[in-house]
């Protein structure tokens, strides 16, 4: 199947005819972007797709006006000199205000995460990671708006980190925000990134696994991986990615496939029946291949210019929902 497209979010209709499994998609929302791609009007019309094709609905809040991840999260300039305490009341009114706007447009929210990765805090520097107890009202604002919304039912709330092989910087931040007064009963799903090339020497998939036991274990809450992905070229594997996956998994279309099929199964076989599923980021950014990582390519598009348009062919994987 071959099309053309402005953005990567015109590939839901790829995803929708071919992944009928997949209940639900991610819709990234970001406070105010300077090209409006994310913004909670953009947000809302993916939103609207996402229903029109029979998939449920799954919001990522990064309160920030670009990308926030481990290594950036800054606050919306809007929001850029408010005193903590007004800080705290903007995060709750605007948690409640997307929320609200989703619901007069009558899209059910199943899922929200408060924050993207945020190992190392929100809305830097007052709630960075070195000040947990700011940390920790800023989330309990996040649930608050959440809770207070006019949403008919309330969407699950996620807390979303990154490092998703490693236990001890999940068991850390969780007991963290616990210690200084964060409340784990509001929250239902614990989200994790789950790349394979950020760290040579530990992503490996027992580590996944281990990570996933001991979170369910300790805590008790739903599971989700909620990034991941697997490289069809990565020149720079050696450096990059365990052995123990380059020597199991392709670099290929057919590779992704397994990659993920292997990942659910993880996700599946977590204690408890706590394991709740997998998303693949980011399948269709074909002008953004590498997504940041040192691989040259991780989506699931072949993507050409022509004629000044960027067209982009689905690979096969574009079906490894299915066979899950």
């Amino acid at each position: 199947m071959t099309f053309t497209f402005l953005h990567t979010v015109l590939a839901l209709r790829v995803l929708a005819s071919t992944s009928e499994r997949r209940s639900s998609l991610p819709d990234n929302l970001l406070v105010d972007p300077t090209d409006g791609i994310y913004n909670l009007d953009y947000s809302l019309k993916l939103a609207t797709r996402v229903k029109a094709a029979g998939l449920g609905v799954i919001l990522n809040l990064h309160y920030s006006d670009t990308w926030a991840d481990p290594g950036k999260q800054g606050k919306p300039a809007a929001w850029a000199n408010l005193t903590t305490p007004h800080l705290i009341a903007k995060v709750e009114s605007y948690t409640r205000s997307i929320l609200d706007a989703f619901a007069t447009q009558n899209i059910e929210v199943q899922l929200i995460s408060i924050g993207n990765e945020i190992r190392a805090g929100l809305l830097w520097p007052t709630g960075k990671w070195d000040q947990f107890p700011t940390m920790v009202k800023l989330l309990q604002a996040g649930v608050a708006g959440v809770k207070t919304s006019k949403m008919w039912v309330k969407p699950k709330i996620m807390i979303h980190l990154d490092r998703g092989y490693d236990w001890s910087t999940q068991e850390w931040f969780y007991d963290s925000i616990i210690a200084n007064g964060f409340d784990m009963s509001t929250v239902h799903v614990q989200g994790i990134s789950c790349y394979p090339f950020w760290d040579k020497d530990n992503s490996t998939l027992a580590n996944f696994k281990t990570n996933m036991h001991n979170m369910a274990a300790k805590y008790k809450k739903g599971i989700v991986c909620a990034e991941t992905d697997w490289p069809t070229v990565c020149s720079k594997a050696g450096d990059n990615i365990p052995p123990s996956l380059t020597s199991k998994f392709p670099f290929s279309a057919e590779g992704q496939v397994m990659w993920v099929k292997k990942l659910a199964a993880i996700v599946k076989g977590v204690p408890g029946n706590l394991g709740m599923g997998v998303m693949y980021w980011e399948p269709a950014w074909i002008d953004n291949a590498s997504l940041g990582s040192a691989c040259e390519s991780s989506v699931l598009f072949w993507g050409t210019w022509s004629d000044g348009k960027l067209v982009a062919k689905a690979m096969s994987s574009i079906n490894m929902f299915t066979s899950i």
